[in-house]
Parts: structure tokens; sequence; C-alpha cells
């Protein structure tokens, strides 16, 4: 399973516990019903951080939460699976990684020199 898919399995995951549809939640979120959609039924290869922090808002969770599962979704990717990704997705994780590593204290934020 790569990457996205694994992001459509979680938004999914979170709908049933929170008992919304996935319409719901485009609504709660302020995006398009095709933008929730379009994730979840795998046509969106490459979902952007901004959406799924989006789509976090309006589950009402974090983040780390989203992605912290018994199946944290770039943690079990392969290396395989990461490598092959294209440079700006690479550069999406980290950046992800390291607003949650930040917003939980564990990293100082970088600064410009």
């Amino acid at each position: 399973m790569n990457v996205a898919a694994k992001i459509a399995t979680r938004i999914i995951e979170l709908c049933n516990q929170k008992s919304i549809t996935v319409n719901k939640l485009a609504d709660l979120s302020g995006l398009t019903q095709s933008t929730v959609d379009s994730i979840v039924n795998g046509k969106s290869r490459n979902p952007q951080v901004i959406t799924i922090y989006r789509i976090c808002e309006g589950l009402g969770i974090s983040l780390s939460e989203f992605f912290s599962d018994n199946e944290t979704i770039v943690a079990t990717c392969n290396n395989n699976e990461m490598d092959n990704l294209p440079e700006h997705i690479k550069k999406e994780i980290d950046m992800a990684k390291e607003f949650v590593l930040y917003k939980h204290g564990i990293k100082k934020p970088a600064t410009d020199k």
C-alpha cells in the first residue's frame, strides 16, 4: 500500500470513528467534496500537507494524531516506497515531521542565518 492509499484509509477510519461521512468531513474542513473524495478514492496521489491539516481541523485532531496509529503512515512505508516518491513529496513529509516535532517540543525550529 502506498502513502496516498494509507492516507485515504486513515481518513475513512477517522470518519467512521467520528460517525461522519466523507462529505460531512469536507464541509467541516472547508474543503470541496471533490477534493476529499479524490483523496479517499485514490484519484489524488499526492495530497498536500495543508489539505491533510485542514482535514485534521475538520476532525478536531492534530496532524500528529492523524499520523499516529498502530500503523503510522510514514513509518510503515518501506524504503523503496520512500525512495520512489517525487522530491516535492519527500520535502512535504519532512516539513510535516518537523512541524509535529516542533509542536510537541521535541525539536526546536530551524533558524535562518
